[in-house]
């Protein structure tokens, strides 16, 4: 460790004997009127082959600046709305350029202003980022950033998720900074549409690969929101206050003070309407909607690689009816050049209540499947704090320091009510009865710091990052289940406990050197230490003293788990200006997974990996317009300590599950394909992503369906019950695409975005000894038409629609096809008055899963009306359900079974409201 750090420094302090000068460039843009150009884009890059970039807006004074440039020749590209583009030749040998003014002239070619609005901001490809016009996409005054995005193409929501052209948006930040960390609801439900110039769709480098220039294939998609510069000063947001019928309530609001640089932000809300404007930190794993207790007591989280960060935990919701109470502060500044800091902290505390259904198949043999019936009422409080921090230090032209901890606490108090029972024809194999309860805590603590230099050849940079990140999970359990055939003797009187603990830590260090002009060499290692345990104790009821005492050892275990690997890299790069990039890399990987079991009986195992993993990506513009990238990529994914620890987890007693200290490594392979146009005369874009995923020695679940009553490790299988392993078994494979077109439809005064997509898995699995490959299709399609009408005149209807093609070689005869469609309409209607009136309705159709047929209409509605200066203040009457038909399914597929599951959902409705808005916008304030 000391070795590290000595290196890390040595380096920092001779670069520091070497560092060079970097320049700026600086101007302000008129009109031939004198009059100043705002949120013009300039952009500069390197004369010759274009692979240094910078760009920056003006501001409301027409004034901008570019910094941290290094020695060269270079080109000034300046476009606005409305002005013919203007080229400056611009050389940075010496001194600082500043313009003193840069006159751009009127195009005198456009029609007008009303038609260069429609035709040539809507959107804009540049490089790898799809950049839509936010005013060419009109919505009402009081829209969230979330309700005009929803308007853009390839935007939606899928299961409770945004996507971005296909794909989960994993980050949103607002001017390329990060926003309560990597929440991306926080962002898009908190802030204004208003206050929006530009939303830019990309997917995200990681720090050191955009210091290096070079894609190694960890991107994120993510949505940056570009401010309007007239509304990036000043104070805004909203409060509300509203209370209705079944004592339903809901208050809150946010408040945000932007000042340029500095900018804080203050979000709350206090309700029981299933209202949320965050996602929270899972780090128990026990906030997902379950149905079954298949959650386990300790939390069971399927698949992932060991030492995961917090962020993979986020979760956006949960079923059946909660009460929200939540507080969170952002603040983002600049300390001086030097300096850029964001800092957040979350605090959100929840009281859910469900109701489930679940009906789950079977598969046993060639035409023979049992089914599970299963009803849940369960309770779930939790209680979240999150803080996270990025600290990026200029420490000179050449070397900067990145620095971002991050902490989370969980506190989670379950209790669960399942009434459980198997049949196969009409025989009933088992039912019991089993009321559970947990109280269980976590916290996670993470840290990554991040050195980087660039050295005076252009391209030559070097870089090192160190990590480490700690968590535990404390779980504490009760468990009560009583057999009610009274034929097995199944009553199971226990206390648990389980504690988890995870610490990891990882090395990186990445240099770049240039060859040639276009092509440079790239090499990296990297090593990751992992150090797992857990320990688990079960104690049954003493009936003779009353107390939990007798330890019971086949439910009882403790697991070591290290997983080591060291990862050395080489690559090259070659590149033609922005118009073409290739790169291809070799990883060699060594990996040690070693595993020891302390108790009940001293078991040891030790693996080791030896992996070629080959990446490859190239880029090719096509043209200003167009273009389209292919990457190939190759990764290993470790189990889990929670699936190699041996130990069977009965808070289902019908339903048992046990991990496997003997799973190795699962290998992945995949090929994506990305293609992206956007045409700006006539406004629209088109996107088409395709990827297709396979791995060798996947982590399947392995099934075993008790045909008698037997014993597994000393825990009793009824007859019926089913006990699931993890076991490498096969190879799986999925392939999924997603085309996207959108357009604007001049006659209608509206946008449309049309989608199309095919999804389809093979998945192998065992049941009984028995090989099951369950292959699934879907077919998608969608439609979203959004009015650009006016402020007044706001209405989007949009329509989902897919056809699933289930296939199982075991038990054919549960083959199946289904459809599912959603019909969307939400209508805003403003007056000159200040009478407004909003509608919102889904229309949800299922067929062809038989005891599942759904066709019901979720309606909302809300009159209001505003008053007070600028419309600032609301007063409205709003309805939730109207016509009483809320309802929410779910379907689950696996090579084992088939399981569709009903929720218990908030139902109708009215309430109250006051809300009022605060816009207070002025010209910056110069702080000093």
């Amino acid at each position: 460790m000391n070795r590290l750090f000595t290196t890390v420094f040595l380096t920092f302090f001779i670069s520091q004997a070497f560092s060079q000068n970097s320049f700026s460039v600086s101007g302000k843009l008129t009109d031939s009127n004198n009059e100043s150009i705002v949120s013009a884009t300039v952009i500069l890059s390197s004369q010759r082959d274009s692979t240094f970039q910078k760009a920056t807006f003006s501001n409301e004074n027409g004034d901008f600046e570019l910094k941290n440039i290094p020695k060269g020749f270079y080109l000034l590209k300046i476009t606005s709305v409305g002005f013919v583009a203007k080229t400056e030749r611009v050389p940075l040998l010496a001194n600082d350029k500043v313009f003193s003014q840069i006159i751009l002239e009127e195009d005198s070619k456009l029609l007008g202003e009303v038609e260069v609005k429609a035709k040539q901001v809507r959107v804009e490809l540049k490089g790898d980022t799809l950049q839509f016009n936010a005013d060419a996409y009109k919505v009402n005054p009081d829209a969230s950033a979330e309700d005009l995005v929803k308007k853009m193409p390839g935007v939606q929501y899928q299961d409770g998720k945004l996507q971005a052209q296909g794909e989960d948006v994993k980050r949103v930040t607002v001017d390329g900074r990060e926003f309560f960390g990597n929440d991306a609801n926080a962002a898009l439900k908190n802030l204004p549409a208003e206050i929006i110039d530009k939303i830019e769709v990309f997917d995200r480098l990681s720090d050191q690969s955009q210091f290096s220039g070079t894609d190694d294939g960890n991107t994120e998609k993510t949505i940056n929101i570009v401010t309007k510069s007239g509304k990036s000063n000043g104070q805004f947001g909203k409060v509300y206050a509203g209370y209705g019928t079944n004592d339903r309530y809901s208050l809150g609001g946010n408040v945000n003070y932007f000042n340029e640089d500095l900018r804080i932000s203050l979000i709350g809300l206090s309700n029981n309407i299933n209202q949320t404007n965050f996602s929270s930190d899972d780090l128990l794993g026990v906030l997902g909607s379950s149905s079954s207790g298949r959650g386990g007591r300790g939390g069971r989280r399927g698949g992932g690689s060991v030492g995961a960060n917090s962020n993979d935990f986020l979760v956006n919701g949960q079923s059946g009816i909660t009460q929200t109470n939540a507080f969170g502060i952002n603040l983002t500044d600049d300390w001086g050049d030097k300096v850029k800091l964001n800092m957040s902290y979350f605090y959100n505390q929840t009281d859910n209540n469900s109701v489930d259904t679940l009906n789950q198949t079977t598969f046993l043999g060639e035409n023979v499947s049992q089914e599970y019936r299963e009803y849940n009422a369960g309770s779930k409080q939790n209680l979240n704090h999150r803080i996270n921090l990025r600290m990026q230090y200029d420490i000179n032209k050449v070397n900067s320091l990145i620095f971002t901890p991050a902490i989370s606490f969980q506190n989670a108090e379950i209790s669960n009510y399942i009434d459980g029972r198997t049949d196969i024809v009409n025989d009933i194999l088992n039912h019991t009865i089993t009321t559970s309860s947990s109280g269980n805590d976590a916290y996670n603590l993470k840290f990554n710091l991040l050195y980087r230099h660039r050295f005076e050849k252009r391209g030559q940079t070097f870089s090192v990052g160190v990590g480490n990140n700690k968590s535990n999970q404390d779980y504490q359990s009760s468990l009560l289940s009583e057999d009610q055939l009274n034929i097995n003797d199944l009553n199971l009187n226990q206390e648990a406990s389980k504690i988890v603990l995870n610490n990891s830590f990882d090395v990186r260090a990445d240099y770049s050197h240039p060859l040639t002009e276009k092509s440079s060499l790239r090499f990296s290692y990297k090593t990751d230490w992992a150090d797992n345990e857990s320990d688990q104790s079960t104690y049954d009821f003493n009936t003779e003293t009353g107390t939990f005492s007798n330890l019971n050892e086949n439910l009882s275990n403790s697991f070591l788990n290290q997983y080591n690997t060291q990862t050395m890299s080489a690559g090259y790069r070659y590149a033609k200006g922005r118009d073409f990039m290739f790169f291809a890399n070799l990883n060699y990987q060594v990996a040690t997974l070693d595993g020891e079991q302390l108790f009940p009986q001293n078991l040891t195992t030790t693996r080791r990996f030896n992996n070629l993993l080959p990446f490859a990506m190239l880029r090719y513009s096509i043209s200003k317009e167009k273009n389209f990238r292919i990457y190939y990529r190759t990764s290993t994914n470790a189990p889990s300590i929670t699936q190699l620890q041996n130990v069977v987890d009965n808070s289902n007693p019908l339903q048992l599950s046990a991990g496997n200290p003997n799973l190795d490594q699962e290998n992945n392979h995949s090929l994506t394909l990305r293609y992206n146009s956007a045409n700006i005369e006539k406004g629209s874009t088109f996107y088409a992503y395709l990827v297709g995923n396979y791995t060798f020695d996947n982590i399947s679940t392995i099934s075993t369906i008790a045909i008698k009553d037997t014993v597994y490790n000393g825990i009793p299988l009824l007859r019926g019950a089913s006990l699931s392993l993890p076991q490498n078994y096969g190879n799986s494979q999925s392939y999924r695409s997603f085309v996207t077109y959108g357009f604007p439809l001049s006659a209608l005064k509206s946008n449309l975005n049309l989608n199309v997509g095919v999804n389809h898995s093979i998945t192998p699995g065992l049941v009984n000894n028995v090989e099951n490959i369950a292959k699934n299709t879907g077919l998608t399609m969608g439609a979203v038409l959004g009015s650009n009408i006016s402020e007044q005149i706001d209405f989007t209807v949009s329509y989902n629609g897919g056809y699933n093609i289930i296939d199982n070689t075991l038990q054919q005869d549960l083959n199946s096809n289904y459809y599912t469609q959603n019909l969307g309409l939400s209508l805003n209607l403003l007056s000159k008055s200040g009478l407004l009136f909003n509608l919102k309705g889904t229309n949800t159709y299922l067929a062809g899963i038989e005891g599942f047929e759904q066709n019901f209409t979720l309606l909302s509605a809300k009159a209001a009306y505003k008053f007070l200066k600028k419309d600032q203040a609301e007063i409205s009457l709003s309805a939730f359900d109207i016509l009483g038909q809320n309802n929410s399914i779910s379907r689950e597929i696996t090579a084992a079974y088939v399981a569709d599951n009903k929720s218990l959902v908030l139902s109708r409705y009215y309430m109250l409201n006051f809300t009022y808005s605060i816009r207070n916008f002025r010209p910056a304030k110069r702080r000093g």
